[in-house]
């Protein structure tokens, strides 16, 4: 009796063992393949193998799939391809949100979703993501432990299904869009998670624990896979375009043709190529007008340097936006071999560019990086660039970073060294800097102490991006988090950092301040977030006075916050909200602006967003001009307004239209000009020249897509621009929209073609 009293007690901790135990599935092979229709009656399904029992990633970590949901799949692959058949419960079939969008578009779109994570090394550091919505809509993602590559795009198939008891999903996933190693049996990572959208709920097949930052590493795994080779992995995308283009009444018309080529130079690496490309596509920058005396740091909006790169960026030494739109031809090698050893080269040849005075260029990075225990790393990068002698600068950079990690994942040690050199008129200038880091990286209680150093003479800016050299920083950072759903909260996250800064040549104090941050997703998935940060002491900012360091401006103490408010994304009405400000005491100095976004869903094919932006700065101090070589500083009012509308109308799975239009104005009025002082502080001055300032950068961009055949598409794209900055004010937003059309306008018309070409399809032909 007493035997099965604790076997009636125990049952039900083996039963949830299903759940949270490391999973294997085993795939056997079939001979016929089955018909991607997102049904079951496949000959191959029959007899085959479910791979069950999911459970809650997100929110209540660890929790059991309800019945009414349950989730199951099959796989079975042949040479070619792996395929999986995924069967969804749901009580509500009516219920389950079909948002359509365009492609790789799915994060924030309301629907629900089912992704296939596939690992091949099985190594915790790349992760191939497969996703299609209930809409049909497809999504593929390169994952790795820091980035996510939505420009990684892969030729694969799928389709849905619906019932009375849920929906399907089935997929085909060809060998040519994965990379795994050549070796008789192979043990791939694999997972698979569920996006129940309507509860904003996901389960996982492998149990996934919040309080583990890898993801990776906990995944299941997928065995039997046995004589399978990597195909000869070749393809071509040629394409031709044709662009008209009016601007003052020139018009200018203009065709091109090119190639895209990628090939698998083994199981492991890749070879991207690009030949004659042509980005008058790309989407437009959000420009502002810039007062700092620092570059603006803008994204980067062309695939090819977008799409596998999370190598070359690595060791933050590639700015890829370096590399002018002057292209005439690219090459990358990326890939991983079977020893976790990451391999990343690009090379690009650039023209004469008249616009930056920029001649013929060659720019290199080159990347070795090699896995240690699936959560570790050791990663070696240099970047370098070549012109023509005496012509302009050359570049040569660089760095170590090693990143070591627990076994569980629960500490992490970063540290990284980087070397310049900068060739000028035949003279070098040689740069050093650093970077160490500690933190806790897993539990409630987080935390990271970390140091940088840049010495005077470090500069990476040939190929790189930094903003400021000859600093040190030092941080310190602790955070908490609740990882489980409260009574009435279901995520909550705060932090509180301070950070010190001094020059490191001479070392002079630079400025200190302290940062909180918090954000609460209440039951109804309202979200709130609180940001403060405070400057208690007056700063020196040794580059404003744009004289060299031996001009110091003594900068206000600050103290300002912000809070947001973000409703329900799965509403058809959604809205953002946010309100900021802040002064500085020494000269007065003011700030309010406030941000307002709703979301504007019509159906599951129409979508839009608006938002609008303002500040105000009042009795701002900042530099201005200089006069007789000397830094003439005014105290200004600084005011803008964003107004941006963003629209899209998705016909079907293959086809959308996408509008974008945005108009940022900014001015700048000066109260009163000063010298500046030995100590820094603004004095009087008899300059007075007129600097006002009043910008504005207008921009549409739409855009029709159609992907009619699988990796072949062709794209419409009309864009609008308008460019102004005078010094010529104007009183409210109507006056200086209506002077606005006064200028002249840039318009272009695109129309692209490409077509993908799989080597292992014509060779069926």
């Amino acid at each position: 009796m007493k035997k099965l009293i604790i076997i009636f007690i125990l049952f039900p901790l083996f039963g949830y063992n299903q759940y949270l135990e490391d999973k294997k599935y085993q795939i056997n092979r079939t001979i016929t393949p089955p018909k991607i229709d997102g049904k079951d009656d496949d000959l191959c399904w029959k007899n085959t193998q479910s791979g069950q029992y999911f459970i809650c990633f997100d929110p209540n970590n660890g929790e059991k799939i309800d019945t009414d949901f349950k989730t199951e799949f099959k796989a079975t692959y042949d040479n070619k391809a792996i395929y999986f058949i995924i069967k969804m419960k749901d009580p509500s079939p009516d219920s389950i949100l079909r948002q359509l969008s365009p492609r790789d578009d799915l994060e924030k779109t309301n629907s629900d979703q089912i992704s296939i994570l596939i690992n091949p090394y099985n190594d915790g550091q790349t992760d191939f993501k497969f996703s299609v919505s209930a809409a049909g809509v497809q999504e593929d993602i390169k994952l790795t432990q820091t980035s996510r590559d939505l420009n990684w795009d892969m030729v694969w198939d799928s389709k849905v299904n619906f019932d009375e008891s849920g929906w399907s999903a089935e997929f085909k996933i060809p060998y040519s869009a994965l990379r795994f190693p050549k070796k008789n049996v192979q043990e791939w990572g694999l997972n698979i998670i569920r996006n129940i959208r309507r509860y904003r709920k996901l389960y996982s097949w492998n149990f996934i624990d919040k309080n583990i930052e890898n993801k990776s590493i906990q995944s299941g795994k997928l065995i039997g896979l046995v004589d399978i080779k990597p195909p000869l992995r070749l393809s071509f995308m040629p394409y031709f375009s044709a662009n008209v283009n009016h601007f003052e009444d020139e018009i200018k018309t203009q065709y091109n043709g090119g190639m895209d080529l990628k090939y698998g130079i083994n199981e492991s690496y890749t070879l991207d190529m690009t030949l004659i490309p042509d980005f008058g596509q790309v989407s437009f920058d959000n420009q502002i007008l810039n007062l700092s005396p620092h570059e603006i740091q803008y994204d980067e909006k062309r695939a090819f340097f977008n799409e596998g790169t999370e190598l070359l960026e690595k060791g933050g030494l590639f700015y890829s936006r370096r590399i002018s739109d002057n292209l005439i031809n690219a090459t990358k090698i990326t890939g991983r071999n079977k020893e976790n050893l990451g391999i990343g080269f690009l090379n690009a040849i650039t023209g004469k560019n008249d616009e930056t005075d920029k001649p013929l260029s060659n720019y290199n990075v080159f990347v070795i990086d090699q896995t240690i225990n699936k959560n570790s790393s050791f990663t070696f990068t240099n970047t370098n660039v070549q012109r023509h002698k005496d012509q302009d600068i050359e570049s040569n950079v660089m760095g170590i970073r090693l990143a070591l990690q627990d076994k569980n994942s629960n500490y992490q040690f970063l540290w990284n060294v980087n070397h310049s050199q900068i060739t000028e008129n035949c003279n070098n200038s040689n740069g050093l800097a650093s970077f160490f880091e500690f933190a806790k990286i897993s539990g409630k209680i987080r935390y990271k102490v970390n140091q940088k150093i840049e010495n005077e003479s470090y500069n990476p800016n040939e190929l790189g991006f930094l903003n400021i050299n000859n600093q040190i920083e030092k941080r310190a950072e602790i955070s908490y988090r609740i990882l489980k759903p409260t009574k009435k909260l279901v995520s909550f996250n705060t932090s509180l950092d301070v950070e010190y800064v001094e020059l490191y040549k001479p070392r002079k104090f630079s400025e200190l301040d302290f940062s909180f941050r918090q954000y609460a997703t209440f039951k109804n998935y309202l979200t709130w977030g609180l940001f403060s940060k405070i400057k208690p002491i007056n700063q020196n900012d040794y580059f404003e006075a744009r004289s060299g360091i031996d001009r110091v401006f003594k900068k206000s103490s600050y103290y300002g916050g912000r809070t947001l408010l973000s409703s329900d994304y799965r509403k058809r009405l959604a809205l953002d909200l946010s309100l900021n400000g802040g002064f500085h005491p020494l000269y007065n100095g003011k700030k309010i602006g406030f941000r307002i976004s709703p979301r504007f869903r019509i159906n599951d094919k129409l979508f839009m967003t608006y938002v609008y932006s303002t500040e105000n700065k009042l009795n701002e101090a900042g530099y201005t001009t200089k006069f007789e070589e000397e830094p003439i500083f005014a105290i200004r009012n600084v005011k803008f307004i964003t107004n941006v509308l963003e629209s899209q109308y998705v016909l079907n799975n293959k086809m959308s239209a996408k509008i974008k239009v945005r108009h940022h104005w900014e001015q700048v009025k000066n109260h009163s000009f000063h010298s500046l002082n030995s100590e820094g502080i603004l004095g009087s001055s008899n300059y007075s020249e007129d600097h006002d300032i009043n910008f504005n950068a207008w921009n549409i961009y739409l855009t029709y897509s159609w992907w009619f055949a699988p990796g072949s598409e062709i794209n419409l794209v009309w864009k609008n621009a308008i460019l102004t900055q005078n010094n010529e004010l104007t009183e409210n937003y109507y006056d200086n929209i209506n002077n606005l059309f006064d200028n002249p306008m840039e318009n272009s018309l695109s129309l692209m073609l490409r077509y993908y070409l799989d080597y292992q399809y014509l060779k069926r032909k």
